[in-house]
């Protein structure tokens, strides 16, 4: 077996080095096709003489990576072999950790799930107990999979947290400890882990699998529990100098009244997102405001996808709450038009579920503030990825990294 460092893309030195890279260039351009291709093909694919390209890929199939078939068409009376790859033969993984749920799937090199954990019951603290509980979370999840470790590529995680840099170390958590949670996380897990603000990781699954292929300029804005933004500029994810660029929820754009985690009043987050949502509906129900679905004493055990779904029921109120949510939003998002220029900006999140409701009033808010050229070529769109995208957007997040995806 080769060494499965999909990550390295340097040339190795010696005739093994060499050897081990040309497999690798291989296994990421036919992973790329559902169709088989010759070896005649494949060798001007990856710029190899048909020789060697002969001797790499009869090593790749005896090694389980790739599957040799007969062409049913014959030229000149002779029936060639083709080869695809394996999708069983590689594993990724994607995670998805946010303040109160945590989540891991893995997935065949073609996104196909094959096994899921989820615990609803977490909640993220800055603590040595949470730490050791995710890594014992991982480990546990990937033991029940019952998929061998060798053949997982990598892990992609998608945190609802301020990644400074690239070796994984969060700004509000395990501060303490002094830790990258990346190093620390491969150190125990002993697999390939690359981490991630969650917004900015749905953003690379946009790319890869939503309506932003082929889109170079595309703002994507994650509607949720809180807001995330994710902003991809000359098709590269903008991470800024200390991994906050992106951080929607802390920016204001009209005076509000409600105080926020970081200290301010006012910020957007505050304003929008479930948490939000569930303040506005507990301001409106003291102030008599009817509603068939909602009254003051269950106020408490009222959850924010209560209020989506009396929106697709009708309820007037709730429809209005959501109603104005979409306004203030797209006015922020209309001011960041104007500043970035995006060709697409993308509505996800939770909010998805009542998508032409929110996206209507998010459309009719962009206009009051974006100049008029700039909402002539820039769509606002709900995205077409489906819900509880976060896993598979950290699976997603693994293959663009490696270049072993082209859905």
């Amino acid at each position: 077996m080769i060494d499965l460092n999909l990550f390295n893309f340097k040339r190795e030195n010696g005739i093994n080095g060499r050897k081990t890279h040309n497999k690798k260039k291989i296994i990421r351009h036919l992973s790329k096709y559902k169709e088989s291709l010759a070896i005649s093909e494949i060798a001007i694919l990856i710029d190899l003489s048909i020789p060697i390209c002969t001797v790499l890929i009869k090593e790749l199939v005896k090694e389980g990576y790739l599957i040799k078939e007969v062409k049913k068409t014959s030229e000149n009376g002779r029936r060639p072999y083709t080869y695809f790859f394996n999708k069983n033969s590689l594993y990724v993984v994607g995670v998805e950790i946010l303040s109160k749920f945590i989540q891991l799937s893995v997935f065949n090199i073609y996104l196909d799930n094959i096994h899921t954990s989820t615990d609803r019951s977490f909640v993220m603290s800055d603590d040595k107990e949470c730490l050791n509980y995710i890594t014992s979370f991982i480990e546990n999840a990937l033991m029940d999979s019952n998929i061998n470790k060798k053949v997982i590529i990598g892990i992609g995680i998608g945190m609802q947290e301020v990644v400074k840099d690239s070796c994984g170390s969060l700004t509000h958590f395990f501060s303490e400890e002094s830790i990258s949670l990346k190093k620390y996380l491969e150190s125990k897990i002993k697999l390939k882990i690359i981490i991630d603000n969650d917004s900015r990781v749905i953003g690379v699954a946009e790319q890869t699998l939503g309506i932003a292929k082929e889109v170079d300029n595309v703002l994507v804005v994650k509607v949720s529990r809180t807001l995330g933004l994710s902003i991809i500029a000359n098709n590269h994810k903008i991470r800024g100098s200390y991994g906050t660029a992106g951080s929607l929820n802390h920016t204001q754009f009209e005076k509000g009244n409600r105080l926020c985690e970081c200290g301010k009043i006012g910020c957007l987050g505050t304003e929008i997102g479930g948490n939000a949502l569930l303040k506005d509906l507990k301001s409106v129900i003291n102030d008599n405001q009817n509603s068939l679905y909602f009254n003051k004493e269950e106020m408490s055990n009222y959850k924010y996808h209560d209020i989506l779904d009396a929106v697709l029921k009708g309820d007037e109120l709730s429809l209005k709450l959501i109603h104005d949510q979409g306004y203030k939003l797209g006015k922020a998002l209309g001011n960041i038009i104007n500043l970035l220029d995006p060709e697409l900006v993308i509505i996800g999140g939770e909010y998805v579920m009542v998508k032409d409701f929110f996206l209507n009033a998010v459309k009719t808010g962009v206009v009051t503030t974006a100049i008029t050229n700039n909402t002539n070529h820039c769509d606002v769109k709900s995205t077409t990825l489906s819900r509880g995208l976060g896993a598979k957007a950290g699976a997603c997040f693994v293959l663009k990294t490696c270049a072993m995806i082209n859905f």
